[in-house]
């Protein structure tokens, strides 16, 4: 009687551990993160068959293969409509080159820096020549519309704040991608334009490309994602900010830069204090 009482309390043990262990079901899924990225970016941006390619589609892939918790989507669209989403919280997060914007940085959460760019001035190779915004205004040379959204455009501004007697004459334009932007200038509509080098290497090949020439650099500039202010997206932000450290700190960003970029640009003159410079 004893030993059948006993099997009986172990098998309303098991079913009950059961029970509980169906009732518990499955671990929770992984957080979708709405990622928004521009059209006409490469290398450092690629829309491919496989989602976003090049220097941050590959760090992103990195990122979203570390954080588990998370699941990275990401949507192509136009530079405008990625922060319309941003700012209506349609995204929850921006991918490209976005570097220290005053207003952007009190409008959006933004992470540590997630990559250096090195500036250039790009020219026709038969063209008027400047190596600085200086020589730019001073030369009076005429420089391709930027979009007003762009991170260009606030360099140039900004440039053309601190030298109120030496300007710029910076024109302000909608969407446009680098390869339109770089045929003005290698037709001759535009004497030159400001772009990372990468971006200009990267038509090299192309019918415009080998018609253009790059300054030497004009300056470092650290890029940053940028995510909707949110409860959840406060958290993500301390969660990429951590795993951003990681990669930097062990070296697969630099790996990433020398893939992608054409150069190492954290081994560049000025690199340890621009990167991350406005953390």
């Amino acid at each position: 009687m004893k030993l059948s009482r006993l099997i009986n309390r172990v098998a309303l043990t098991g079913l009950t551990i059961l029970g509980l262990s169906t009732i518990a079901g499955p671990a929770s899924a992984a957080t979708t993160v709405r990622v928004a990225a521009p059209n006409g970016n490469s290398p450092y941006i690629i829309n491919t068959d496989h989602g976003a390619g090049g220097y941050y589609g590959e760090l992103l892939k990195k990122i979203d293969q570390d954080l588990p918790q998370y699941k990275f989507k990401t949507t192509f669209t136009s530079q405008n409509a990625v922060f319309a989403g941003l700012q209506s919280g349609k995204y929850d997060v921006a991918m490209s080159n976005f570097w220290y914007n005053k207003e952007r940085f009190n409008n959006y959460y933004h992470t540590r820096a997630n990559g250096l760019d090195d500036l250039r001035l790009v020219e026709r190779k038969n063209g008027k020549k400047a190596n600085s915004l200086a020589e730019v205004a001073k030369k009076k040379l005429t420089v391709v519309p930027v979009s007003t959204s762009d991170a260009r455009y606030s360099l140039l501004a900004n440039y053309n704040q601190q030298h109120p007697n030496n300007k710029i004459n910076l024109k302000g334009i909608g969407d446009q991608t680098t390869g339109d932007a770089l045929k003005q200038v290698a037709s001759g509509k535009y004497d030159v334009a400001v772009y990372p080098y990468a971006a200009c290497k990267s038509v090299q090949t192309t019918a415009a490309g080998k018609n253009l020439t790059a300054s030497k650099s004009i300056g470092l500039q650290s890029s940053y994602f940028l995510l909707h202010k949110s409860a959840s997206n406060k958290k993500l932000t301390k969660a990429m900010n951590k795993e951003l450290q990681k990669l930097h700190d062990n070296g697969y960003m630099e790996k990433l830069t020398k893939k992608y970029l054409y150069e190492n640009t954290f081994k560049l003159p000025g690199a340890q204090k621009a990167f991350n410079a406005h953390n």
